[in-house]
């Protein structure tokens, strides 16, 4: 690796129980560079730190990290934030994937600010995007999520992984890329109007039912 330059990385610091820190590396659809890798390697090295664990959000920790060494630990990698930016689960799509039906790195870029220009929300909004429907990317159990299919895309709204975990609603087939990304917005729209303080899209979608939502994104 001798030949490969290293890149700085932003990372979100999280607090343990046990008093030690993770930093969260705020990666793009999951994707480590080679120069990030050298970063990394080369921090662990220098602090002893031997845990980089992959989250359900597509993002990296570095674990067991004390605190009087976080500081330092953070200026190796590069600089910090207070909260990791809201990303996008996303497969590799169509364009890597022999499975994929649609490319799915542009939707999710496309998606993601969907997400951000129609917020804020009642509470959190996860979103995803799969290129076909074996849905790698977490599509059928996040909030708002997009599949592809042979004739465009499928819209999902209102799922769940949480303890009351369930699928949702699908608002929409064979759509195009432009349909499919407004119908998302308009369903976003109607949690930002209607949801409750703390209440995800699968609460809503409960309490009023899924002929609400569907009259909604008409």
């Amino acid at each position: 690796m001798n030949n490969i330059v290293a890149e700085k990385i932003t990372v979100a610091p999280v607090e343990r129980k046990d008093g030690t820190y993770a930093l969260r590396l705020c990666l793009k659809h999951g994707q480590l560079t080679a120069g990030m890798m050298k970063t990394v390697l080369d921090t662990m090295a220098e602090f002893g730190l031997t845990s980089l664990r992959a989250t359900t959000g597509q993002r990296m920790n570095l674990e067991g990290i004390s605190r009087e060494n976080l500081d330092g630990v953070i200026a190796a990698l590069g600089a910090s934030v207070e909260k990791a930016p809201l990303t996008t689960s996303v497969c590799s799509g169509a364009g890597i994937c022999k499975y994929g039906m649609q490319e799915s790195y542009g939707m999710a870029d496309k998606l993601l600010e969907v997400v951000k220009a129609n917020g804020p929300y009642p509470f959190k909004v996860k979103s995803g995007v799969s290129g076909c429907k074996m849905g790698c990317g977490l599509s059928f159990i996040r909030d708002i999520g997009m599949v592809g299919g042979p004739k465009g895309w499928e819209v999902h709204f209102g799922s769940s992984a949480r303890k009351d975990a369930g699928l949702g609603v699908m608002l929409g087939s064979k759509l195009t890329e432009e349909e499919a990304l407004g119908v998302a917005a308009k369903a976003l729209t109607f949690y930002k109007e209607n949801g409750r303080n703390r209440e995800r899209t699968s609460g809503m979608l409960r309490r009023l039912g899924t002929e609400a939502v569907l009259e909604a994104v008409k």
